[in-house]
């Protein structure tokens, strides 16, 4: 049997495209750091663009961009007063990005959900409804910052979606 090279040709262009496509399907970006990390060996990341205090340890840190997905969580430990005064710089922080200028109140909170970190689920270390006694600022919108503080532990919490 003989086989055409126009047949291979488009047999080759087929699987090329089929390779192509394939790639395609999965996530633009995904990055995550699921063991605890010291102030100085998060800021020496080059993929990771986060503001954490220098007195901040045990840092997590997700991100997944798919398209029109969009998932970003980090959580470090710090003393309390380092944790809310770190509520001002990431919202500055996330202004910047995003060209506006946003002011949210610190709410108290004895209780909050469980919050979904959309395809980054294996991180078990975002836990902010393990908080009884803590602050929350933000909104749950679209590219909007939302933060809470265990000011119990001295945890601080962050996630923005899309």
């Amino acid at each position: 049997m003989t086989v055409s090279p126009l047949r291979c040709r488009v047999d080759s262009v087929a699987l090329m495209a089929a390779c192509l496509f394939l790639t395609a399907c999965g996530p633009d970006y995904v990055k995550q750091y699921d063991k605890p990390l010291t102030y100085g060996e998060f800021v020496k990341k080059k993929d990771v663009d986060f503001p954490v205090p220098p007195s901040s340890q045990d840092i997590y840190y997700g991100i997944y961009e798919d398209w029109q997905a969009f998932t970003l969580i980090v959580r470090f430990q710090a003393p309390v007063q380092d944790c809310l005064s770190e509520i001002d710089t990431v919202i500055a922080y996330d202004d910047k990005i995003y060209t506006r200028t946003s002011s949210y109140p610190r709410i108290t909170v004895t209780n909050v959900a469980p919050q979904c970190a959309g395809c980054l689920n294996s991180a078990t270390w975002f836990t902010p409804n393990t908080i009884s006694n803590g602050i929350y600022a933000g909104q749950d919108s679209s590219h909007t910052p939302q933060i809470w503080v265990d000011l119990d532990k001295g945890i601080f919490y962050f996630m923005e979606t899309d």
